[in-house]
């Protein structure tokens, strides 16, 4: 089992509560953010776990000049939302070399660090989209990232029978397992995670218990959003979003005596992404 704790570097309420589950030995992996100005110190963590790139497109301002990424940032110099990235991309409107570009600047944060991100993941699950995967992918061979998230669920969720679309988005992520493995990247076998709006304590312990009483083959890659609210993830329009105090609901289930007694109990070995080589991933 992978606990990857996404977001690191987003605020400072969110590095610190990553930074004590991971001395605490509950949190094995987190993925960065090195386009937000509190990135830099996952240098503090780089022998306490493994650490990833959380590729960005949607949050904050990018790591090149604004006026080198046009198609990617609004007049305010910012990022685009989600909903208008997916609708740029949907138009043409974004240009893919400078995509490539600011990705890669991206990356080039960590490595300068002489940091290798052991894995590739992405804010807002850019990656299950296929624009932007592919550009991923490129950037992850050329710097040496060996492995990337994808989202084949824990289990099958049989109301997807009762839709066509989604039963095709199933077989798709399934698919864009396959080929992600073909192309050479360690990949976990399945994936889940706690995010939900409006999460509350015995919400985030039921889902964990649930994980806990129907763990999969192999490995499972399970994604959190541990956090401390501080005033700037209070801001209206600030980087946390809409998953506020969901964050600090995740931060108190994560560091529970319940975690700890199923890890114990079912016997999980917790790993990083780097150890799937071993686990023949």
């Amino acid at each position: 089992m992978i606990i990857n704790a996404d977001d690191y570097g987003i605020t400072a309420g969110v590095n610190r509560a990553i930074d004590e589950l991971a001395r605490a030995g509950v949190v094995t992996s987190t993925s960065v953010m090195t386009n937000m100005p509190l990135w830099g110190s996952i240098d503090g963590l780089r022998d306490v776990l493994g650490i990833g790139i959380h590729f960005n497109l949607t949050v904050g301002r990018p790591v090149l000049p604004a006026e080198d990424v046009p198609s990617l940032v609004g007049p305010d110099g910012k990022f685009f939302s989600l909903e208008r990235l997916r609708e740029r991309m949907r138009t043409r409107r974004l240009r893919p070399e400078e995509v490539e570009r600011e990705l890669t600047a991206q990356t080039l944060q960590l490595t300068g660090l002489w940091i290798v991100p052991d894995h590739a993941d992405s804010h807002e699950s850019l990656l299950k989209y296929p624009f932007f995967g592919a550009i991923i992918k490129r950037i992850s061979l050329r710097h040496g990232v060996e492995a990337v998230r994808t989202y084949t669920p824990r289990r099958f969720d049989y109301h997807r029978l009762l839709s066509p679309r989604r039963m095709a988005i199933s077989a798709y992520l399934e698919l864009d397992k396959l080929r992600w493995r073909r192309s050479g990247f360690l990949v976990a076998d399945r994936y889940d995670s706690l995010i939900r709006t409006g999460l509350t304590y015995e919400d985030a312990l039921l889902s964990l218990g649930d994980i806990f009483s129907r763990l999969p083959e192999r490995v499972l890659e399970i994604g959190v959003h541990p956090g401390y609210v501080d005033g700037e993830g209070r801001e209206a329009d600030g980087p946390l979003g809409g998953y506020v105090d969901e964050r600090e609901v995740e931060a108190a289930v994560l560091g529970s005596g319940e975690l700890r007694e199923w890890i114990g109990r079912t016997g999980a070995q917790l790993i990083r992404f780097s150890d799937l080589r071993r686990q023949g991933g």
